[in-house]
């Protein structure tokens, strides 16, 4: 598929890759405010593989969170951004669902919007994760991701929050074990320039100004992650286009053996058709041992299964992949389009719908 301008690939991937739209934009759309609902549709956007609850590569934040409630029972909650080594957990049950919009205020709960120094369950300060915001004219995001928005595109002076996000889940119970459930996601300059375009859901956060990376005390000097720094708010509002990136699952302990062949065993049955072997046959049942990779065009899932005389670990990784044709290449390109300004519509940056006004 060739795309050739930012309208025609934003409504391509509203209408092939994403499939769905978010889940804010779903409640907009159809006149429910995000705040009376959260929609977790059973669909697949792409490829063929079956990850664990829906989740898959087109998720967003909003989406991947409305999954994550359907699992029962009483859970141990966390939030993390892992470049930071930020968390914070609470105890919760999901037994009555909380709206799609309430994860981004408990993600807005973790990031200062004033100068104090609240420290983080891990000890690390919650205003750290605030050095890896970014403007789009700065050449690069702290992870290397190319931005270079000219100085005169309307979104130039935009700030993101560029670092991953992950929600962790425990005890979840499969074949009668308990796992850790963790979901990462990751930022998408493809998902900000459609919601930039008004064809995504725009999550926004605010975060304190004075700990970003923007330069000297007396703003005389700009740092390059942000080039116009002088004009700065004391609070700046930042976009978070997060995308599913990895879901694992992970248990460790004795005689996990039963649970390991029945889970491997699941896993192909929903899987069968992209592999023609049954990976399984492989398992070493003695031990308790076996591992197997299955994949599409968009993802893949990694079962591993170790022990010696009986499965002491069993992990479940489904990861992203960036394949030729895939959609994270699509949004790739959709991101260079809206960098290079080919969408000869666009006049200024629209005014499309955000977070703030459905908490």
């Amino acid at each position: 598929m060739k795309l050739k301008t930012l309208a025609v690939a934003a409504t391509v991937l509203t209408a092939t890759v994403i499939g769905i739209l978010p889940a804010q934009a779903q409640t907009a759309a159809s006149g429910i405010a995000a705040k009376d609902g959260c929609l977790a549709p059973d669909t697949y956007a792409r490829g063929k593989l079956r990850w664990f609850l829906g989740l898959n590569p087109a998720d967003d934040l909003l989406t991947a969170w409305c999954r994550v409630q359907t699992l029962p029972g009483n859970v141990r909650f966390n939030v993390q951004f892992p470049f930071t080594n930020v968390h914070q957990s609470w105890d919760t049950s999901f037994a009555t669902p909380l709206p799609a919009s309430r994860i981004v205020e408990i993600v807005q709960s973790i990031i200062p919007t004033d100068d104090s120094n609240r420290v983080s369950e891990t000890g690390v300060s919650f205003a750290d994760v605030l050095a890896n915001a970014v403007q789009l004219e700065a050449p690069k995001a702290p992870d290397g991701t190319i931005l270079g928005f000219a100085e005169t595109h309307p979104a130039a002076k935009q700030i993101v929050l560029w670092e991953p996000l992950g929600l962790r889940v425990k005890p979840v119970v499969v074949a009668g074990q308990e796992f850790t459930l963790s979901v990462y996601l990751r930022p998408n300059l493809g998902l900000l320039s459609m919601a930039l375009a008004g064809h995504a859901t725009d999550v926004k956060v605010r975060g304190w100004a004075d700990r970003f990376q923007s330069g000297n005390f007396l703003k005389t000097a700009c740092s390059e992650y942000f080039p116009a720094c002088s004009d700065l708010p004391e609070v700046a509002v930042m976009h978070m286009p997060l995308l599913v990136d990895m879901v694992k699952l992970e248990a460790e302990g004795d005689n996990m053996t039963a649970a390991a062949i029945a889970i491997g065993q699941e896993i192909y049955a929903r899987n069968a058709y992209l592999t023609p072997v049954d990976p399984m046959k492989a398992f070493d049942r003695a031990n308790g041992s076996g591992t197997f990779t299955i994949h599409d065009e968009e993802s893949e899932v990694e079962f591993a299964a170790t022990g010696n005389g009986g499965t002491k670990r069993i992990s479940i990784t489904y990861r992203v992949l960036d394949g030729q044709g895939s959609m994270r290449r699509e949004l790739a390109r959709i991101a260079d389009e809206y960098r290079a300004g080919t969408d000869k519509k666009r006049k200024s940056l629209p005014t499309v719908p955000d977070s703030f006004g459905k908490l």
